[in-house]
């Protein structure tokens, strides 16, 4: 068990490889545990989870003091300084602005650190067991699931949810738990009914955008990797079925198609996919009448009709970042960090000197998974429990600096079993 986690040949210095292994553990598993503390110890508040996140991210700043790089603080600096200067201009400070700057940041530093796809392969097989396990323990024993994880009491104790909401008579699980009636599941609904799985990450939406994260990371491989792809999809697949998550399912179908199709490595003109997808909500609202449903449709008509209601100071951050937008990504985004800083940081993303074709690869990829995911949902792009892992493996397909990568070689040849 050991040796899966911290593979001899990853190269990875142990005290590191301990240290972040447990961060990405805890950041994957740390709202089912504060659940299941909530459900059956004591009520935790959002305090509590604001206290928790803050632990993981100051463990990742341990990990980062080591060996700090000019280049990271100038960055980090930078975007502290510009929300800074947006809450004088505001009035008002917006915590979870930076709290949802902070997430990559950290996340790729910590993956920058460890720069290792042996390691991040390791380490994500063991999540994927992880949440499987908890996958099939909610699907075939909901009483005892449910017994330990009183999901909506505990999203309600977080202000998310209105005490009265539960429209699912006797249910326990959240609001997206089960698929209303009239509407249904999508996949397999004849065998699973209207429940669904949302295994360690108590939302389904979640339990799909990691299953599209795998994916991603899966069909960035290299032909002669073909077991971890295999690996990887069919993972990605099961939790898609479990959670029956349509954005998941169209996504990975069109990831599969992207690496079906002779396109270029690099594919640079994807930069652009986020201002295509946002010009496409905008012609939908624009030139098609319709309303909100809960289908791709209905989403992607009222995002597009949000953004056409957005004046200048919401696009730059000025006005309404503390508006719930709801599953409307690209209005809360630009309203919560500003046209200017999400142009900043998309720049940077894509000024990054991958390591190979695997690099190239999964960037392309996971830049169709934003693109998407801002069109139908809110906030679930920033969710530590799937962003955190994300950010992670963008770091590790970083190509490493001379120094480091002589570092790394250096430990390859020192005992490494723990």
């Amino acid at each position: 068990m050991k040796n899966f986690i911290f593979p001899r040949q990853a190269g990875v210095s142990l005290p590191a490889g301990r240290m972040v292994f447990w961060i990405l553990m805890v950041a994957l598993i740390y709202q089912a545990v504060l659940c299941a503390i909530h459900t059956n110890v004591h009520a935790i508040s959002v305090a509590g989870v604001g206290l928790t996140e803050a632990v993981i991210y100051i463990a990742c700043i341990t990990v980062l003091i080591k060996r700090i790089r000019l280049e990271f603080v100038a960055f980090a600096t930078l975007v502290a300084a510009y929300l800074f200067l947006m809450a004088i201009f505001r009035n008002q400070l917006d915590p979870k602005g930076f709290r949802d700057v902070m997430i990559p940041i950290l996340f790729y530093g910590v993956g920058r650190e460890i720069g290792n796809v042996k390691y991040a392969d390791s380490l994500l097989k063991l999540m994927v067991l992880v949440v499987l396990a908890f996958g099939f323990f909610e699907l075939f024993f909901l009483d005892a699931f449910s017994r330990i994880f009183n999901i909506f009491s505990y999203y309600v104790s977080q202000g998310n949810l209105a005490a009265g909401s539960n429209w699912a008579k006797d249910s326990v699980l959240g609001l997206n738990g089960m698929r209303p009636e009239g509407i249904g599941r999508t996949i397999l609904p004849s065998l699973i009914g209207n429940h669904r799985i949302s295994s360690i990450f108590l939302e389904p939406v979640s339990l799909g955008n990691f299953a599209v994260i795998i994916a991603a990371w899966g069909l960035s491989k290299r032909r002669d990797e073909i077991k971890e792809m295999v690996f990887f999809l069919l993972a990605a697949a099961i939790m898609i079925t479990l959670s029956d998550s349509r954005y998941g399912m169209i996504t990975v179908a069109a990831l599969v198609v992207m690496r079906c199709l002779p396109l270029h490595k690099a594919n640079i003109w994807m930069i652009a996919l986020p201002l295509i997808s946002v010009l496409l909500l905008l012609f939908l609202a624009a030139f098609f009448g319709g309303q909100y449903s809960d289908s791709v449709l209905g989403r992607l008509f009222v995002s597009g009709k949000t953004l056409l209601n957005l004046d200048l100071g919401m696009i730059f951050g000025l006005d309404g970042f503390n508006t719930s937008f709801g599953d409307m990504g690209y209005p809360s985004l630009f309203t919560r960090l500003g046209l200017l800083l999400c142009i900043f940081l998309w720049s940077a993303f894509w000024m990054l000197k991958m390591a190979d074709e695997r690099g190239n690869r999964f960037r392309t990829y996971i830049t169709l998974y934003m693109s998407l995911i801002l069109c139908v949902s809110g906030t679930s792009l920033f969710a530590l429990k799937t962003a955190g892992i994300l950010w992670f493996l963008v770091g590790c397909t970083v190509g490493r600096p001379k120094e480091m990568q002589a570092a790394s070689s250096a430990n390859v040849s020192q005992p490494s079993s723990i």
